[in-house]
C-alpha cells in the first residue's frame, strides 16, 4: 500500500477493473517497485514472461500473419494496444535487420527497466510468431556498462556493447520473410482491422462496454458467457450486466454485433468457407450460424458470398506479387 500510496493510486482501484492509470500514475509506481526490490537486470527478466498469449487480440493478428515482417507492421501499427512508452522500429540493412527503440516520454527512474523490457520481449513475442529461435547477431545500447551487463550476454547470447549511438539488436534479415508458425494471412487481415478499431477506442478513451468487446474480441473462437466475461473481469455477473445497462448496453447486444462485424468482413474479404468461419465465430456448427446472420441481415450467408465473390477476387489479384508484396512491407515496416 506504501508504493500505491507513492505513486498516487487509490487501493479500492485494485477491485475495480475499469479504473485506468495514468502514465504519472504507472510510471510512478514502476518506479517505486524498481527502487524496493532493487534487482537492476529487472526489466530483462520481466521481458521474458511478455508471451504472444498476453497480447489477446494483437498477439493473434501477428502469429497469423504472413511472415515475420507482417508480423512486426500489424504489431507498430498497433502499438497502442501493449501500453508501451517506446518508440518501435524495425530496419533492413543489407543482410541485416535491426529492431531499435526509444524512448517517446520522459521515464525518470524506470527509463532502462522499460529499454531492457522492450528489448527481451519484442525479442520474445517475435520468436514465437516464428515458432523456433531468432538468433541475435549483435546487442547496442546506449548505457554505460552497467552491473548486470553479463544478465545481457545470457539473455541474448551474442556480443553486447554499451556506451553506444541507439538501443537495438540485430538479426539475419531473410529472418523477417520466412512463413509464420501459424500464418493465416486472410484470418490476420481481419484480426488487424479489429485491432485497429480497438485502437481507435483506447485514443478516444474506452467505455465498459468497450471493454467487454475487446475481451470478446480477444479470443473470438472461444464460446463466451456472462460468467465467464465476468471472471475475466474479476467481477460478478451482476455487476458486468448492471455497468452495462448503465450505459444502455447489455452483454448479448455487445456478443452479437461483434459476431456480426466479424462475420460480415470473413465473408467479404476471405475464402473460408461458411464452416469455417462459423467456427472462428464460437458457433458449434454452421448451421447454428446460418440462423443468426439470417436473423441479423434478413440473407443467408452464402448470398453475400456469391454477390462479393467477383470483389473478393479483385481484392486478391491487387496484392500483387509475393516479391511486391515484400517490397511493400519492407517500405511499411521501415518507415514505423
Amino acid at each position: 500500500m506504501t508504493i500505491l500510496a507513492a505513486a498516487g493510486i487509490p487501493p479500492q482501484a485494485l477491485e475495480d477493473p475499469t479504473y485506468q492509470l495514468t502514465p504519472h500514475q504507472e510510471l510512478s509506481f514502476t518506479t517505486e517497485v524498481i527502487r524496493s526490490i532493487d534487482i537492476p537486470e529487472l526489466g530483462l527478466i520481466v521481458g521474458g514472461r511478455y508471451h504472444l498469449s498476453a497480447y489477446g487480440l494483437l498477439g493473434l493478428a501477428i502469429m497469423t500473419s504472413e511472415n515475420l515482417l507482417a508480423g512486426m507492421t500489424v504489431l507498430y501499427k498497433n502499438i497502442l494496444m501493449t501500453w508501451t512508452y517506446m518508440f518501435w522500429n524495425t530496419t533492413v540493412r543489407g543482410e541485416r535487420a535491426y529492431v531499435s527503440l526509444e524512448k517517446l516520454r520522459d521515464l525518470g527512474g524506470s527509463h532502462q527497466y522499460m529499454i531492457d523490457r522492450g528489448l527481451v520481449a519484442s525479442h520474445t513475442i517475435f520468436k514465437e510468431a516464428l515458432g523456433k529461435e531468432l538468433p541475435v547477431l549483435e546487442v547496442h545500447l546506449k548505457q554505460a556498462k552497467p552491473s548486470y551487463a553479463q544478465a545481457y550476454s545470457d539473455y541474448f547470447k551474442c556480443p553486447v556493447h554499451f556506451d553506444a549511438a541507439e538501443n537495438y539488436y540485430a538479426f539475419d534479415s531473410k529472418l523477417l520473410y520466412e512463413p509464420l508458425a501459424q500464418s493465416e494471412p486472410e484470418t490476420a487481415r481481419i484480426y488487424g482491422n479489429q485491432c485497429e478499431k480497438i485502437c481507435v477506442q483506447l485514443a478516444r478513451n474506452s467505455t465498459f462496454s468497450d471493454i467487454v468487446r475487446n475481451q470478446i474480441l480477444s479470443s473470438p473462437r472461444e464460446i463466451f458467457t456472462l460468467e465467464t466475461i465476468a471472471e475475466h473481469l474479476n467481477m460478478t455477473a451482476r455487476t458486468v450486466q448492471r455497468k452495462l445497462t448503465a450505459e444502455q448496453s447489455s452483454y448479448k447486444e455487445i456478443l452479437e454485433d461483434v459476431r456480426h462485424n466479424l462475420a460480415i468482413e470473413y465473408l467479404q474479404s476471405t475464402s473460408f468457407t461458411i464452416e469455417e468461419i462459423a467456427i472462428r465465430l464460437g458457433y458449434s456448427d454452421s448451421s447454428s450460424f446460418c440462423h443468426a446472420y439470417k436473423r441479423w441481415t434478413g440473407v443467408n450467408p452464402s448470398d453475400i458470398r456469391h454477390r462479393d465473390s467477383a470483389t473478393y477476387a479483385a481484392r486478391k489479384s491487387d496484392g500483387g506479387t509475393p516479391a511486391q508484396r515484400r517490397k511493400a512491407l519492407e517500405k511499411c515496416a521501415g518507415s514505423l
